[in-house]
């Protein structure tokens, strides 16, 4: 409610609204008084009135707390957004709502950059991206949920300036794939070790490429989602942009991937793979590292299964079906068609048997 009264020359302009501080201020004329009081009533209405006298008191680190809890009744964090929840609360929680500028969050994003003194490299820019995607969930649950008068076009100026920092906020798209030897080197090194190596690592990256599954999706398969008369498998929780929880999926057991799974030992562990989060990640490169096989990672023979899917022959359909893409456009970096496999194709649709030259033949005869 606003109330506009005249108070010896000056005309003074009250806002009282549930959830706001009482807002006041003068003016030389009623008109101006009235066209204010509409301005602010209309912002606050449209969430969009900024008053940090409210959220004085207010830390970055208690929003993010408020945040976990409430967010995480509906679906669960991953463990990248958990982590990078906490990394914010550790660097700038203590700042109150009304400290974090944009200025602020570039001195933490030049902070972040820096390497650190044993040699590990500062962040990258799709790294600080990510961080600031979070932020902006935070203060957008704020703002649209708590009816908190925070100012979202914080995230958005600090994102417009890491362009002016050189910073690329895409990660570059890898198109690494494994060659038959580098792979058998790989599960020859692990076989070598015998019954020291506890984890199964030459079934699991032969099971990765015939499946085109992840890591965190290969150690989280059970036996109970096994169908073994319909030689398919159950991937609970599969990663998807928007549905963290409930996004399950059955998919087929293609090429050498049931006998594999078929063969591993069970045990009390419900998993048809019982290694712990991180393992591969760990041992794969080590092995590499050994072999000096350079720039290969354990998610590249995700790739490698979704690549050989269309050597294959399979419609787009298909491998979506079993790489578990929403958006088929993103299959289309796996396709990597080479100008010499048109040949190819044009020989086999025709039925045509390419020819030797001319001269190759001369000289054979």
């Amino acid at each position: 409610m606003a109330t506009i009264t005249k108070r010896g020359a000056s005309w003074f302009a009250q806002i009282r609204r549930k959830g706001h501080k009482s807002i006041s201020k003068s003016f030389p004329t009623k008109g101006m008084a009235q066209e204010w009081t509409r301005k602010i009533e209309r912002e606050i209405d449209t969430l969009d009135f900024q008053d940090g006298r409210s959220l004085s008191g207010v830390t970055l680190s208690e929003l993010i707390e408020r945040y976990s809890k409430e967010m995480q009744v509906a679906k669960t964090f991953g463990r990248n957004k958990r982590d990078v929840l906490t990394r914010l609360k550790k660097d700038i929680g203590a700042l109150t709502i009304p400290e974090i500028t944009s200025e602020k969050l570039m001195e933490h994003i030049k902070a972040r950059q820096q390497a650190k003194p044993d040699g590990t490299k500062g962040a990258g820019g799709v790294t600080i991206s990510v961080e600031l995607t979070y932020l902006g969930s935070v203060f957008r649950a704020a703002k649209q949920l708590w009816k908190m008068p925070i100012n979202l076009d914080i995230i958005s100026e600090t994102r417009a300036n890491l362009k002016y920092m050189g910073l690329r906020t895409k990660s570059t798209e890898r198109d690494r794939r494994p060659t038959e030897l580098e792979i058998k080197q790989i599960c020859d090194w692990f076989a070598a070790k015998g019954a020291r190596q506890k984890v199964p690592m030459p079934d699991l990256i032969r099971f990765a490429i015939a499946t085109a599954m992840r890591a965190g999706e290969i150690i989280n398969l059970k036996w109970d989602d096994l169908n073994e008369n319909d030689r398919t498998i159950i991937i609970r929780d599969r990663k998807h942009p928007q549905i963290k929880k409930g996004n399950d999926q059955e998919v087929p057991l293609l090429a050498d991937a049931f006998n594999i799974a078929m063969r591993q030992p069970r045990t009390s562990d419900p998993r048809i793979f019982p290694v712990t989060d991180g393992t591969i990640s760990s041992l794969f490169p080590r092995a590499c590292n050994a072999l000096k096989i350079v720039d290969l990672r354990f998610h590249d023979l995700r790739h490698e299964g979704v690549s050989r899917l269309f050597e294959q022959g399979y419609r787009i359909e298909q491998v979506a079906l079993v790489s578990g893409h929403r958006d088929w456009k993103m299959l289309a970096r796996y396709t990597q068609i080479r100008a010499k496999d048109l040949h190819r194709a044009h020989h086999e649709a025709n039925d045509e048997v390419p020819r030797r030259p001319r001269s190759s033949l001369t000289a054979g005869s």
